[in-house]
């Protein structure tokens, strides 16, 4: 492990007397490790509860629980056993060091304490731990790979089509709180998905222009029915040639023709219990539409160049941009399947008549590409988000989308201005808006940051706070005893180990 690695990982110091830590404090801050300090065992166990440190450097001798008796806690909870717990004491004894390891410690640290011994042991306790950790995630991987090959050949082919269309992770993603706004649309759209929950079997239709996010709303549907455990299998039909298309979607058996050296399955034995999402669906050639009809109506198909028909349990989720009634007057649409498509539609307005939910859709892709990036949460300037609201969006979300990662670039890490973004169409930029009363010392946003934190990890020191909001530590005190005052915030602990709290929190 490198050291560059290491000195990324938190330590909880727990120590009744602060005075006993300032140069162990300051040594170990100057070497970039991120620290927390506890002043007695029940306050350790708490923080290691929501910090979840790499290692913890606790004293023996405290009230309350001593660090024996803390010790043996936070072995015994299933969150904070594996983390290693270091000794310090002025205790020389071989019965008290047998007693530590008894408890669960992996290392002593003698006071008064020699700083370079100190780190080298730190350095060699954190390797150890990402060392196992690595191991553990290694054995990890054995196992599952070992798991999937003792399974059938078909149990494999149904994992591998799963696995390489959709993740774990993805699934949570595609739920419906992977929808923002605020708009009227955006609330009927999530009613149409609760609707559509216990009916798995109705075929959908989603109406919309390019880039309203007509596959998100289809993944939605699915990941919220009982189809959610099985395969989602989108398909362009646009992208597909002609020649290649029934044995796309029906498969083909070995022999069957020219370069057919397999059998080979198709979307719809791919999508088996699952569901089949037909993007683009106007673009289907016709020639394939009435063996879709078929397998539609009767749950069977045929693999090119078999003469035995395969029962399939699929559900269609068709999307399309463009006019069918058109198409079907014109003869390039087949009326019989639009019915049986459109059992239920959904229409979604380009996003230029929801205008309501630009900010909050902005919002949402600045913290998602500062966690892609991995870099600070850009700042959008009110008059940047102004000229977004006069734009048309021709692209709509999908635009929006692109617009913000070009800013973002172009930007260098300075908040958004109009001219960082890059329009398909002429705008024009938003008038600048009124000055606001908030002082340019301490913005109203750095509370809101600060609140936001707090809320998600229980609880913000100095040092977190700096690395937040990009302060020094004298503003980053100031705020945080301002709010303290306030009585936004409740102030606990001494000098540079004080962190706070919401009033009332545990």
């Amino acid at each position: 492990m490198k050291t560059s690695n290491l000195k990324k990982s938190t330590l909880l110091l727990v120590d009744d007397k602060p005075e006993n830590l300032d140069v162990l404090i300051a040594h170990l801050d100057k070497q970039g490790f991120t620290l927390a300090v506890a002043l007695n065992g029940e306050k350790a166990i708490e923080l290691t509860q929501k910090l979840l440190p790499e290692l913890i450097l606790l004293d023996v001798l405290m009230p309350g629980i001593n660090g024996f008796e803390t010790c043996r806690r936070l072995k015994t909870d299933q969150i904070s056993k594996d983390i290693p717990v270091i000794f310090m004491t002025a205790l020389s004894d071989t019965i008290d060091k047998v007693k530590g390891f008894e408890a669960g410690g992996v290392d002593y640290i003698t006071k008064p304490f020699q700083t370079e011994e100190v780190l080298a042991r730190v350095n060699a306790h954190l390797t150890i731990r990402h060392q196992q950790k690595k191991l553990e995630e290694k054995n990890e991987q054995l196992k599952q790979e070992m798991a999937r090959r003792e399974q059938a050949e078909e149990a494999l082919q149904v994992a591998d089509a799963k696995l390489s269309v959709i993740s774990e992770q993805e699934a949570k993603r595609w739920g419906i709180s992977g929808f923002i706004g605020k708009s009227q649309t955006i609330k009927k759209i999530i009613e149409h998905i609760h609707r559509l929950q216990d009916v798995e079997k109705t075929s959908v239709l989603i109406l919309g222009e390019s880039g309203t996010g007509k596959e998100l709303i289809a993944r939605a549907i699915h990941f919220s029915s009982a189809r959610a455990k099985n395969p989602f299998i989108p398909v362009n039909c646009s992208a597909i040639p002609e020649e290649l298309a029934e044995s796309a979607f029906f498969g083909h058996v070995r022999g069957a023709f020219t370069g057919a050296v397999n059998n080979r399955k198709g979307y719809f034995e791919s999508a088996q219990s699952g569901t089949l999402f037909l993007d683009e669906m106007g673009e289907m050639p016709r020639s394939l539409q009435a063996k879709l009809l078929r397998t539609l109506e009767d749950g069977t198909l045929m693999p090119v160049g078999s003469n035995q028909e395969k029962k399939v349990d699929v559900r269609i989720l068709a999307a399309t941009n463009a006019n069918l009634p058109t198409k079907i007057a014109t003869g390039e649409f087949r009326d019989d399947l639009y019915f049986r498509l459109a059992s239920y539609i959904i229409h979604i307005p380009p996003l230029r008549e929801r205008k309501e939910d630009i900010p909050l859709l902005v919002a949402h892709l600045l913290t998602q590409f500062a966690v892609e990036m991995g870099r600070p949460k850009a700042v959008l300037t009110a008059q940047a988000l102004a000229t977004l609201e006069n734009y048309r969006f021709p692209g709509n979300v999908r635009e929006l989308k692109n617009l913000i990662e070009h800013a973002l670039i172009s930007s260098g890490g300075a908040p958004i201005q109009p001219e960082h973004f890059h329009f398909l169409e002429r705008v024009p930029v938003a008038p600048m808006p009124p000055p606001t009363t908030t002082p340019p010392f301490l913005p109203a946003k750095h509370e809101k940051q600060i609140l936001a934190y707090v809320r998600e990890h229980g609880f913000i020191n100095n040092t977190q706070c700096r690395a937040l909001l990009d302060l020094d530590y004298h503003r980053s005190s100031y705020l945080l005893k301002k709010m303290s005052r306030e009585g936004k915030l409740v102030r606990e602990g001494e000098r540079r180990w004080s962190y706070y709290r919401f009033p009332g929190a545990i």
